[in-house]
């Protein structure tokens, strides 16, 4: 495996809430791709003040550190060449955006995001600022209490929900999963089961246990839009990431009262885990809103949640 280039890059937002874009030139490693913009990290430099350097090079604008945050840390390894892409998400700048060095930029919209065509290493950067940061998992409720406990979960500041009801037949999941899909529109609803069940019913976004995740040869397999799985362990932390989901859930971070007898993995593992990861990853077991931040700030996307959403 060749030496890393570790490389800072920023997801900027104007007031309008669009996002920047700049075209990387054909004569590039991946060149006549969109990027989100920064560079190198010189040796021995903070990755903030490179980051902050960059951005003034290349665009000519200032940006604010108080409002400025990790999004996600990605590991990758092309045939040619391996990057570390230190992913920062900048909230306020100073200055008006151009391209210093020639190189032509744009201002979309989050919804046409996956309309452009990014480097490989940049999946993950456009997963995570589409996916929510904050995930609801629904726990073992009567059917007709489904639609009760997301409205709640909503107002508690649950961005999507993960509908896990085992104790339902795989026909009353789907049949579920349906109606609250029509009863929330726009809101993102997950199922937790089976690919071809799945695919058969038309689900747009699918999360896989980890023994499904571990069985499973192909992500294109799944028909849908969005891919997650439940990981416990580096080997299915590093299965996810060879197939190519969209993002995993971590756990147990920290003690459960479902699962007392589980040791937790602790912050510190979980932030050692998600930095080696180059998936969005939640972080699930004995957290709550309250650990938002944290999650956020050891590099991960969120956190994932049943009690604290009831």
């Amino acid at each position: 495996m060749s030496k890393l280039i570790h490389v800072a890059a920023a997801a900027i937002f104007n007031e309008s809430g669009e996002l920047l874009l700049a075209l990387r030139d054909k004569a590039q490693h991946q060149g006549g791709l969109w990027e989100f913009p920064g560079g190198k990290v010189e040796p021995g430099e903070d990755v903030r003040s490179a980051l902050a350097r960059e951005l003034l090079e290349e665009l000519g604008i200032v940006i604010d550190q108080s409002a400025t945050l990790p999004l996600i840390q990605i590991p990758y390894h092309y045939p040619d060449k391996s990057v570390l892409l230190d992913v920062f998400r900048v909230n306020r700048f100073s200055g008006e955006a151009y391209g210093r060095e020639g190189q032509p930029l744009n201002w979309v919209k989050l919804n046409d995001l996956r309309a452009y065509q990014f480097p490989a290493a940049n999946k993950p950067i456009v997963n995570a600022l589409l996916l929510p940061s904050a995930l609801a998992i629904t726990p073992r409720l009567q059917s007709e209490q489904y639609s009760r406990f997301v409205s709640q979960a909503i107002q508690q500041g649950a961005q999507a929900v993960m509908l896990r009801a085992k104790h339902l037949t795989e026909a009353e999941q789907l049949s579920l999963y349906q109606q609250l899909s029509e009863a929330f529109p726009g809101f993102l609803i997950v199922w937790n089961g089976a690919v071809a069940a799945a695919n058969i019913a038309a689900v747009s976004a699918l999360h896989l246990s980890s023994e499904r995740l571990m069985q499973l040869d192909s992500r294109e397999r799944f028909k849908g839009s969005w891919l997650g799985a439940s990981c416990h362990s580096e080997e299915q932390i590093r299965r996810a990431e060879q197939l190519g989901v969209d993002y995993i859930t971590l756990s147990p971070v920290q003690k459960t009262s479902s699962h007392p007898e589980v040791v937790p993995m602790g912050w510190d593992e979980y932030g050692r885990l998600v930095k080696e990861c180059s998936l969005p990853v939640y972080a699930l077991g004995g957290v709550s809103m309250d650990d938002l931040n944290r999650a956020i700030l050891a590099g991960g996307q969120g956190i994932a949640a049943i009690s604290c959403f009831c």
